[in-house]
């Protein structure tokens, strides 16, 4: 008896799925169950364990706790990965801070400098060879891990309202050797100052910056 032979091209594949499918006037239909959980979800557990109120203040929280169903709370271990990230965000805060210091240097170079810098020569006396990147580092590694404390808000704005007004004042009295000396550093330290700060205490340092400055005269342009 000869095989029977399969279908030949894409209609009589197509043909043939239909004929095996099964028809669907005798698939059971039903409206899904819109009602509320009976028991308890994972939310309010957690409120009530006040693993949420727990993870504002350091504490472990509903991503390193597991709930057990009786409803106990067993608390995971830290994984290395965790361990790790107060490492890799002082090198990533303390990186880029480093290059807007090399950025603004060679700002400087371009607006005062009689000859154009040379860019490798001036990353590396601003980089590799300057103390800037390891006295950020030594900041950064202080200050960046309690920068939500409300005295450390306070000494960011000190920060940066006195950085953002030094700088106004050098460019605007000091001689253009004095400039580019002050200017990278200042610079850094208001960019940093900022970025650290709540918005709206950010736009309050940036208002007391530019009105002492208008107040003074100075032009930030």
């Amino acid at each position: 008896m000869a095989p029977e032979e399969g279908p030949r091209n894409r209609k009589e594949r197509r043909n043939k799925i239909k004929e095996n499918q099964e028809p669907t006037a005798n698939i059971p239909l039903a409206r899904p169950n819109r009602e509320p959980p009976k028991g308890k979800t994972l939310l309010e557990i957690a409120e009530e364990r006040q693993i949420l109120q727990k993870s504002r203040n350091g504490s472990p929280s509903i991503t390193t706790t597991q709930i057990n169903p009786d409803g106990s709370v067993t608390e995971l271990s830290a994984s290395a990965d965790e361990t790790l990230t107060p490492y890799l965000d002082t090198f990533l805060y303390t990186s880029s801070l480093t290059f807007l210091h090399f950025t603004l240097t060679l700002l400087v170079h371009h607006q005062y400098a009689t000859d154009p810098p040379s860019l490798l020569p001036l990353f590396l006396s601003s980089t590799v060879f300057s103390p800037a990147p390891w006295l950020l580092l030594l900041l950064v590694a202080t200050l960046h891990p309690r920068a939500s404390h409300p005295l450390m808000q306070v000494v960011f704005a000190g920060m940066a309202v006195v950085a953002g007004a030094w700088l106004v004042k050098a460019s605007n009295d000091d001689p253009y050797l004095a400039v580019m000396k002050k200017a990278p550093a200042l610079g850094t330290l208001w960019v940093w100052g900022v970025v650290e700060l709540r918005w709206e205490i950010a736009v309050a340092c940036l208002a007391v910056t530019g009105g002492w400055s208008w107040w003074k005269g100075f032009g930030i342009w």
